[in-house]
């Protein structure tokens, strides 16, 4: 007589091997969400820097003068040709963004260029290279 006692399901070693494709798939993806983070917040830096840098750009073609740090956010916080966010003029600082946190990292340094001042140079952090990023100018630097 055939027995009929045969149990329908999968051996330990099956799931193991799905247990294993598994956790190299989760490795694979934390490794690639880390690298787009990094590269989200580096982008919205360089962004905001860009909207600084507009925004000093267009009160120097406005008013005939260029700002730097010590008077950026309280000029640019009544300008109404270009709006920039309250929380962005709040990092604009003199003092170089460094790696050190993240309020280092999100500084966005102003600083002037000649002598009478005649532009206006941007420096900002990027994470996904560890340090400062090439800046923008405005004006003759």
């Amino acid at each position: 007589m055939i027995s009929s006692n045969k149990t329908k399901g999968f051996t330990l070693v099956e799931l193991l091997i799905v247990i294993v494709v598994i956790a190299i798939l989760a490795a694979i993806s934390i490794v690639a969400y880390n690298g787009v983070t990094l590269k989200a917040r580096d982008d919205k830096r360089s962004s905001d820097a860009r909207n600084v840098l507009s925004a000093i750009s267009s009160y120097h073609a406005d008013q005939g003068e260029w700002l730097d740090a010590t008077n950026a956010t309280s000029k640019l916080a009544t300008f109404n040709t270009i709006k920039v966010p309250s929380d962005v003029l709040s990092r604009v600082t003199a003092d170089e963004p460094s790696g050190a946190g993240a309020a280092e990292k999100d500084r966005i340094q102003v600083k002037t260029c000649g002598s009478p001042v005649s532009g206006v140079e941007i420096v900002t952090w990027s994470e996904e290279k560890n340090a400062k990023r090439e800046s923008i100018k405005a004006g003759n630097c």
